[in-house]
């Protein structure tokens, strides 16, 4: 089970046992939210430990992953959980004076067996009615898929199931990984293009010819040739996508997205260009590049980001960790606007949001991008701020 590690990594210095009492309280608060027999003032206690600290509200989201309930759903089933508890109690008072690490170690146990005792037992008979939403009630989150165009216009569809295949005898799709790899560049007679495009609520990664990595995210393509044997590689792009750019000094490497264009010897930068945001941002993360709006050019450094409005060309210092969040499957916001979170949220889910009240919030949150709408939801609702409503694929936004 993952909690473990969390545990272990959530202090540093040495406890009592009273961590044991701590950890059976939150199991108890968490198995309540689940079960939604919580009252206010536990619900309360509960947004309080939750907001406690990032450790907390990952733990959280791990514990109620739909996937980690039936996983733990039936280790319980295949246990006397009343046994191994009190077993387990048994070697602890044990040992009085262990270190910190093992005491976490055991309240994260704990946690799983006072979930295990109070959410599983007896539930069988009712059919999991009180579990959290279903997928008929929530939106479940996007996943790795995309569709491949040829040159010949022939329409590939890709995704994470069935097994690993190869296109043309130079293109691998690695299925599980949600991976389209090109060959290393052979002589090429005549270029021909290619565009991989992703949907709402997908995700996608590329490898081109010259070894470039390539990271789409939801909404988002990319066109480039099946080699680069000119003096220059250059590729275009739509909504977001980072480069992992391979080093080559004799072919500058041109992403170009609409008006604007990126150009990088060898770096690693985010390209923010959807239409309904407000300005294109290249963002970079390692390197150097040089960003290009008509006649207007700048060199930006790492951590700068270049913000490009149709009147408007400024250079921002940024938190890159937050930028490229996506590109590790997670939501990162650090005093973000609702309405920045919320366009992510709809391109993810792939779901409306519609503003039933003007909310002029910023927000600071890590959220797994595995986690389905609901779960989200709730941990923006903790600032007490801002509430929602599901409806089918839309989400009301309320004061």
């Amino acid at each position: 089970m993952v909690y473990l590690n969390i545990m272990e990594n959530s202090q540093n210095s040495e406890q009592q046992p009273k961590d044991i009492k701590q950890a059976y309280r939150v199991a108890y608060l968490i198995a309540g939210f689940l079960r939604q027999t919580l009252t206010e003032e536990e619900k309360e206690e509960l947004d309080q430990w939750i907001l406690a600290s990032d450790e907390n509200m990952v733990l959280f989201e791990k514990m109620t992953d739909e996937k980690n309930i039936a996983q733990a759903k039936e280790w319980f089933k295949k246990m006397n959980v009343e046994e191994e508890l009190s077993e387990f109690k048994k070697k602890i008072a044990a040992r009085k004076a262990v270190r910190f690490r093992k005491y976490a170690v055991a309240a994260a146990v704990v946690i799983l067996l006072g979930v295990g005792i109070y959410f599983f037992q007896g539930l069988g008979t009712e059919k999991e009615k009180q579990t959290i939403a279903t997928e008929k009630q929530d939106i479940m989150p996007g996943s790795d898929k995309a569709t491949l165009t040829l040159d010949n216009g022939r329409v590939i569809e890709l995704g994470n199931e069935g097994t690993d295949t190869t296109i043309n005898d130079r293109i691998k799709v690695l299925r599980k990984d949600g991976e389209l790899i090109y060959n290393q560049e052979a002589t090429a007679v005549q270029v021909a293009y290619h565009i991989l495009s992703v949907p709402r609520k997908g995700q996608y990664k590329l490898v081109l010819p010259d070894g470039t990595k390539v990271w789409l995210n939801s909404e988002s393509s990319i066109r480039y040739p099946i080699a680069f044997p000119g003096k220059e590689r250059k590729v275009f792009v739509t909504g977001e996508t980072f480069f992992e750019v391979a080093k080559d000094k004799s072919k500058p490497f041109r992403v170009v997205a609409g008006d604007v264009t990126v150009e990088a010897l060898g770096t690693q930068f985010n390209v923010n260009a959807y239409s309904n945001e407000p300005f294109v941002a290249a963002t970079l993360v390692e390197g150097s590049v040089m960003v290009t709006k008509g006649a207007k050019e700048n060199i930006i450094k790492p951590g700068q980001q270049a913000r490009l409005s149709e009147n408007n060309f400024e250079i921002v210092n940024v938190a890159t960790d937050d930028v490229i969040a996506w590109k590790n499957n997670q939501f990162k916001f650090t005093k973000t606007p609702l309405d920045a979170i919320m366009r992510q949220v709809e391109r993810w889910y792939d779901a409306d949001v519609v503003y039933q009240d003007k909310v002029d919030l910023h927000l600071n949150a890590t959220i797994d991008r595995n986690v389905t709408v609901s779960k989200l939801l709730h941990i923006l609702e903790e600032t007490g701020q801002v509430h929602f409503k599901i409806e089918g694929r839309k989400i009301i936004v309320m004061n």
